[in-house]
């Protein structure tokens, strides 16, 4: 039988469980079955986002270890366990973040309840259970990171068609800005029966005979266009060249004093720091003294300080550079563009970098050797005039505190 993370889990919460979870929650224990797949469906879409790529599910796959979720017991929990409710309120936030109000509200809305109280109790109960339940599965499997991965992969259609309305955006349901813009631009493609006409209406039309012309004036004109398109070529490739001339000898800018980084970092400077990409290119900045190096690869969903699945691959690489030092201290800080209102993108600044940290910390980074810091939008990189400096500068710099 095919496996169904929503069934299973489900499976664990009996009637007689339900009954005493109404007990122990002050609510209607039918109230409390109807919100139950809500619940597990919220819990599973956070599990199956963070898992979506194999450094993601490398990382989950620690985790499940880390907290016994593959031994012996592994997918027998006891679901009304004391330990266990408090084990899932501990989970709540890695898996939902600043969302989690949310999401609470939500589910007492759909789901009926009498307060978020009891919503989030509902997901402390369910949390610890799910990950019990893909413990086993990884244990008895023997599965590696990319056959977890797979394994969450495939769940994601049933998860989608159970979450309740208004969860499907908050955990990344909805469709990238890419495939919105696929989907824009193929509502103003021909329809295939507009395509099939148009050849039969075109020959239709071709069946008359043209009236005969004089095509003398082509040739003069073929060649004034010839030589116009000349001109506009070289034209482009002059401004080109002078274009690459600025960006390699770029003139030295000034900019603000960042007070919330503690001195460190680019804010006052007047300098770039060095972009790194990759874990080579983090051991590189570490050993040449760098200063700071900004985390490349690293993206948060719009207006949030939730990661997104494709920022677990750098997150890991800096974690196991870091292991492979460990006498190195840093400090993340969070930058913003400036659009927007200063305290609140100094809020969200640091709440990213937050993220960044706690990543690094399920990673196998110790607490004690990462710092935080929001900068906001106090120490720009580029312009904020154009789209592509507003992405430069929202970005994660890594301060290097110690070697």
């Amino acid at each position: 039988m095919a496996f169904n993370l929503i069934d299973m889990v489900r499976d664990r919460f009996s009637g007689n469980v339900v009954q005493q979870m109404g007990s122990s929650l002050g609510e209607d224990p039918g109230t409390l079955g109807r919100a139950l797949p809500g619940a597990i469906a919220a819990v599973g879409g956070s599990v199956v986002e963070r898992g979506s790529t194999e450094a993601g599910a490398s990382r989950l796959m620690s985790q499940l270890n880390e907290g016994g979720f593959t031994g012996p017991n592994a997918g027998n929990e006891d679901v009304m366990s004391p330990d266990m409710a408090e084990r899932g309120h501990g989970m709540l936030g890695g898996l939902f973040g600043d969302k989690l109000s949310t999401i609470t509200s939500t589910l007492t809305r759909t789901g009926g309840l009498s307060n978020s109280g009891s919503a989030s109790k509902l997901l402390a109960m369910v949390a610890p259970i799910m990950m019990g339940v893909i413990g086993k599965q990884v244990r008895d499997n023997r599965m590696s990171a990319g056959g977890l991965s797979q394994l969450l992969g495939s769940q994601r259609s049933s998860i989608a068609s159970m979450l309740p309305a208004g969860l499907g955006n908050l955990l990344g349901a909805k469709p990238t800005r890419a495939v919105e813009e696929v989907v824009t631009e193929t509502r103003t493609t021909p329809s295939v029966e507009t395509v099939r006409r148009a050849p039969v209406e075109h020959v239709a039309q071709q069946q008359h005979t043209p009236p005969k012309r004089n095509l003398s004036w082509v040739i003069p004109v073929a060649l004034l266009a010839l030589l116009a398109g000349w001109f506009l070529t070289r034209s482009r490739r002059d401004h080109t060249r002078q274009q690459q001339a600025s960006v390699t000898q770029p003139a030295p800018q000034q900019r603000p004093t960042d007070q919330a980084t503690g001195g460190a970092g680019t804010a006052g400077t007047g300098r770039v720091p060095p972009v790194a990409n990759d874990a080579q290119s983090m051991r590189q900045a570490f050993d040449s003294g760098a200063a700071s190096f900004i985390l490349a690869g690293v993206g948060f969903q719009q207006g949030s300080a939730q990661m997104t699945p494709q920022s677990d691959a750098s997150v890991g690489q800096l974690a196991s550079v870091m292991r492979d030092k460990p006498d190195s201290r840093i400090r993340i800080a969070g930058h913003t563009d400036g659009t927007g209102d200063a305290a609140a993108n100094q809020q969200l600044a640091r709440q990213r970098a937050e993220s960044v940290r706690s990543a690094l910390i399920s990673d196998g980074v110790d607490a004690n050797r990462v710092e935080v810091a929001s900068a906001g939008a106090s120490a720009p990189v580029a312009s904020d005039n154009t789209a592509q400096g507003r992405d430069q500068n929202r970005r994660i710099e890594v301060q290097v505190l110690s070697r």
